[in-house]
């Protein structure tokens, strides 16, 4: 019982194709068989006509056909000539229509008058034509008998074939024919059954309309997810790519078929994804920082590819950086407030204990400390974004009872909005805080800052006077999750610094030594120029 709609349409359509071809092959074959049964026909008939009428035998029959004995002879002649060529009839007649030879002994004797054969008897013509004269319907061959002295015509030989017999024969081959075709019609119902059921049974049993319904379906869900994904095959080729991870890597065109390097060049192969279940990686791709997944793709055990995953974090890291400096400018606020709330309780104990000029002198000192401050920075560095962060840093050094001071020989214009301030606020916020941390372990701690923007580059440069960074921490110094210090959850900051500057194209130096360290960040002024060398 066909369970399939498939398994129906196969058979249907091998059916119909064989039965087609049968019809097809019956018809041909029965016209082609038909026409060279008429012109073998034609043409044997018309040989044995010409070769009987040149036999001594049926000369002599014909010119004594009183003697018994003669006419025997020629009966026999014809016999053994029409089981020769399989003629129907020989028929000899002689030159007023007297048959003397005939298969049908009723026709020996009597006189069959010359109409389809007077060219014979008359011009002495050998031919072959549809002919009624002697039996019935039938290719009938002629050929004039001449007697050898007087060389007159004295008879005619007719061989004939009947169309009755002819088509009989057709019917016997196509007969055979038929019952050889009925078998190759089983054998082929049998194949389109098997096949049928092979095919059912790669398609997991779906028909093709479950088919391309799932494949819709799989399309569109493929289309609607927010992640990049890519299928590979065991050789490394791409055989799947949707609609968001061809957004996130901007490409335009089908990249079916290509190699996944030409994308990911520096992915592990499928082959070393075999031993592992997942991989994750972060890399830059066209200045957008993706998180991609490497994991193998199995078929019932046997590994048949990879599947990447990845996802655009360019704007979550932007999303995290301005709330890092959102908390930055927060921390810096709290600390100046604490500052200077430490700095009214002490003039406001001078004023309670009467010392009133010491108040005023203490109020006089740190308006001017502040106005020099102020006035530099907002004089000689112009860019807002790093005069709030100096001047939030200023407060944190005063709350950590470190000396925090900007180089006199610091200059800065506006930055260029390509910048960021998400970024920005990650590299400086990040080494100041790193110099703070360091310098406030000890008595006389100080935290330099410098900026300079001349030439292609701008520069930024934070040194401290703390106990340096050991030779063996270098190597591991911008590595995520590594610090000096021994509480849990830090090392993230110069790991987060270096990822900034690398997103502006600029590079970052230190030297280090038992007096202190310097970090020194360069970054090109112009967009075109990322990535060069700094010299």
């Amino acid at each position: 019982m066909l369970k399939s709609k498939l398994q129906n349409k196969i058979l249907l359509m091998v059916t119909s194709l064989v039965l087609f071809l049968m019809s097809l092959m019956l018809i041909v074959f029965v016209i082609t068989d038909y026409l060279n049964l008429f012109d073998r026909s034609h043409t044997v008939g018309l040989q044995t006509a010409k070769m009987l009428s040149y036999m001594d035998t049926v000369k002599v029959g014909l010119e004594e056909k009183t003697d018994v004995e003669k006419i025997g002879d020629l009966e026999a002649v014809i016999e053994h000539y029409s089981n020769q060529v399989d003629a129907t009839f020989i028929v000899i007649q002689d030159k007023t229509g007297h048959v003397l030879a005939s298969p049908d002994s009723n026709q020996i004797g009597k006189v069959i008058p010359y109409k389809d054969g007077y060219k014979a008897i008359v011009f002495g013509a050998n031919y072959s034509m549809l002919s009624n004269e002697i039996i019935g319907p039938s290719v009938s061959s002629k050929a004039p008998i001449y007697n050898e002295e007087e060389n007159q015509i004295i008879g005619v030989v007719t061989v004939g074939y009947l169309i009755s017999d002819l088509r009989e024969i057709v019917y016997n081959r196509v007969e055979k024919l038929i019952y050889i075709s009925l078998l190759i019609l089983a054998l082929g119902i049998y194949i389109s059954f098997r096949l049928a059921k092979s095919i059912r049974k790669d398609t997991f049993g779906l028909d093709p309309e479950q088919i391309a319904k799932f494949y819709m379906e799989r399309k569109a869900i493929l289309s609607s997810i927010d992640e990049g994904i890519i299928a590979v095959s065991q050789s490394g080729k791409i055989t799947l790519i949707n609609t968001a991870a061809r957004s996130i890597l901007d490409i335009k065109r089908s990249r079916i078929g290509n190699d996944l390097d030409t994308i990911f060049p520096n992915l592990p192969t499928v082959a070393e994804l075999n031993e592992s279940v997942i991989q994750s990686f972060e890399i830059v791709y066209s200045a957008k920082r993706l998180v991609v997944s490497a994991m193998p793709l199995r078929l019932e055990g046997v590994l048949k590819g990879a599947l990447i995953t990845f996802r655009d974090t360019t704007e979550m890291a932007e999303v995290v950086n301005t709330l890092y400096e959102v908390r930055k400018y927060s921390d810096d606020l709290r600390a100046q407030t604490h500052e200077f709330t430490n700095k009214l309780y002490l003039i406001s104990g001078l004023l309670q204990l009467g010392k009133y000029e010491e108040a005023v002198c203490t109020i006089q000192t740190e308006i001017n400390i502040s106005d020099n401050t102020n006035q530099f920075i907002l004089e000689n560095i112009k860019d807002p974004h790093v005069q709030a962060i100096l001047f939030g840093k200023i407060g944190k050094a005063s709350e950590m009872k470190v000396g925090f001071e900007i180089d006199d020989n610091s200059s800065l214009e506006s930055l260029p909005k390509w910048f960021g301030t998400g970024a920005l606020t990650v590299i400086l916020g990040n080494l100041i805080d790193n110099a703070l941390e360091e310098t406030a372990k000890n008595s006389g701690g100080q935290v330099s800052f410098f900026t300079l923007d001349f030439g292609e580059d701008i520069i930024f440069e934070v040194s401290d006077n703390g106990h340096g960074i050991q030779i063996n921490q270098m190597d591991t110094l911008y590595q995520k999750g590594y610090s000096t210090k021994s509480t849990t959850g830090r090392g993230f900051g110069l790991a987060n610094v270096q990822q900034a500057v690398s997103s502006l194209g600029g590079t970052i130096q230190v030297s280090s030594t038992k007096e202190g360290t310097i970090f020194s960040v360069y970054i090109p002024k112009h967009a075109e120029n990322k990535g060069r060398e700094v010299k």
